[in-house]
């Protein structure tokens, strides 16, 4: 079917409001002249950013239109879901563990580990789709779906997760965005390219990983550096002319924080390559949200603005754990609850190192350890091709990311890629403030505060070299 295209200024495209439930037949879009235009879904999947004379044959000229939204829409969850969200945080921590491992084996330990379990959950269940009957269920049991209606329920939560992150709850910018890239020669399976758009909202298109896979990357990369800012634009995927199939997600934040932290003095940093100087930020006599166990001290964070006209606020936050002296992470980490921690309301000194990192992991090789195998065996249910007689299997599952913490807040950033070949590669390889000081190893994750909701978790292990 050919696909038609609308053609707007990026400069001309303002937000509006529209009547939204469930799924919208239409989304409504108002031009810098003041004309309102309204397009059915069925008939429109995309728009043009930027102007025809800036267009190249290596950029990236259309996105799939997300929905247009009349309020926000906070993450409110029954109990099943509640359950999902426990289960999928639970599978990302175990992730998040198994790339820490691994990271610290192979000898190419990073200075900062972070990772975004949402990320990951989200292409995994895009994926999950397409897969064989085999593949699917084991994607679904490691999320937590595990129902006779497993694949539908699976596909209603991340829909209604979607729509929750990128509708606007907070002061915060925060969305998600997905994608399905398909050989040209290829013929993408009806039912998979339909659950793509109405469940996952996902850009489908077309390249030519064939006869240019350079090209064809090219234009993945400009897509992932307009979901995140362009904080992520080189990813590194191996794509070839064997390649198939794409399967993104990005996840981005920006938040400010609702309590500003001053730029202290640089201070000392116990870290695993031994004594270093880092930049201090801190927020010294001020009431936080705290906890403190036998082991460990934490704190929680608030993102965002307090305003009487905003009414739903302080939807996301950090929560910032520090072992205590005699104590690591090793130990600690597989302790936490993350959903639980008794946080009490005391005054608080604290003092964290500011951060910014960018990097990666492959995490093909630790999937198999969490129960998902099929696909890197066999991928059927995506696309036919003669050529190939629909013979393809994922050969690499990574995930890019960026992450930076000052005084003013975070930015953070992660875009998943699963790669689906023609061959596969083989087996995945009023008293005294506390004090707080973090001048040493600690982990922080950043979550929906409703629902607990794990988008990104990391480790600060040592001074990156350009901070």
């Amino acid at each position: 079917m050919k696909k038609r295209t609308l053609l707007i200024s990026f400069s001309a495209l303002a937000l509006s409001l529209a009547s939204f439930a469930g799924t919208p037949d239409n989304m409504q879009v108002w031009l810098k002249n003041g004309e309102q235009r309204v397009f059915d879904i069925s008939q429109v999947d995309s728009v043009t950013f930027g102007v025809a004379q800036q267009q190249e044959h290596n950029l990236l000229t259309e996105n799939t239109m997300p929905p247009i939204f009349a309020a926000p829409i906070p993450l409110e969850v029954n109990a099943q879901e509640l359950a999902y969200i426990k289960r999928n945080n639970e599978f990302g921590l175990k992730c998040f563990a198994k790339l820490r491992e691994t990271k610290k084996k192979d000898g190419t330990n990073l200075p900062i580990h972070f990772f975004s379990p949402v990320s990951l959950n989200f292409a995994l269940g895009f994926c999950a789709n397409g897969a064989s009957k085999g593949g699917a269920t084991e994607i679904a049991n490691a999320l937590g779906f595990q129902s006779e209606n497993a694949m539908e329920d699976m596909n209603d939560f991340f829909h209604k997760l979607y729509l929750s992150i990128n509708s606007g709850v907070d002061s915060v910018d925060v969305h998600t965005a997905n994608a399905l890239w398909i050989n040209e020669s290829s013929v993408a399976k009806e039912n998979f390219v339909k659950t793509a758009k109405e469940s996952y909202y996902a850009t489908v298109r077309n390249l030519d990983f064939e006869g240019d896979p350079l090209g064809s990357k090219d234009t993945i990369d400009h897509w992932a550096a307009l979901m995140t800012n362009n904080r992520i634009d080189d990813l590194q995927i191996r794509v070839s002319e064997l390649t198939r199939l794409v399967i993104n997600n990005a996840c981005y934040f920006k938040g400010a924080w609702i309590s500003p932290f001053a730029e202290d003095s640089v201070a000392e940093f116990e870290g695993k390559e031994g004594t270093q100087t880092a930049k201090f930020m801190s927020i010294i006599d001020e009431y936080q949200n705290y906890a403190e166990t036998s082991n460990y001290q934490a704190v929680n964070l608030d993102y965002g603005t307090i305003s009487e006209s905003t009414l739903f606020h302080n939807a996301y936050d950090m929560v910032v754990i520090l072992p205590k002296s005699g104590h690591d992470l090793n130990e600690v980490l597989p302790t936490i609850q993350w959903d639980s921690i008794a946080f009490k309301y005391e005054k608080v000194s604290l003092y964290m190192p500011k951060f910014k990192s960018k990097d990666g992991y492959d995490i093909d090789r630790i999937l198999p350890n969490l129960g998902i195998n099929n696909i890197f065996h066999e991928f059927s249910n995506a696309i036919e091709d003669e050529e190939i007689d629909g013979k393809i299997s994922v050969s690499q599952v990574r995930q890019d990311f960026y992450i930076s913490v000052d005084e003013f807040g975070t930015e953070a950033a992660a875009v998943t890629s699963i790669i689906m070949d023609a061959e596969s590669s083989g087996e995945p390889d009023m008293t005294p403030p506390t004090i707080m000081r973090c001048n040493r190893p600690f982990v922080f994750a950043i979550r929906e505060k409703r629902t607990g909701l794990i988008l990104f978790i990391g480790e600060f292990d040592s001074v990156p070299e350009d901070n």
